[in-house]
């Protein structure tokens, strides 16, 4: 019984996904907003210009 608890211990203390995949998926979604709002910044002031 005591060896179930300590598996069961070791599986609730991993993460879900691997850590590198978490922090690259954030990363690309951190850079696609930023690339989003510069674009969005750009559309804006053309059409204030025209």
């Amino acid at each position: 019984m005591e060896n179930n608890m300590i598996q069961s211990n070791k599986e609730l203390n991993q993460p879900i996904l691997p850590r590198s995949t978490w922090v690259s998926n954030v990363a690309y979604l951190r850079a696609l907003f930023k690339a989003k709002k510069a674009l969005d910044r750009i559309e804006k002031e053309a059409k204030i210009i025209k």
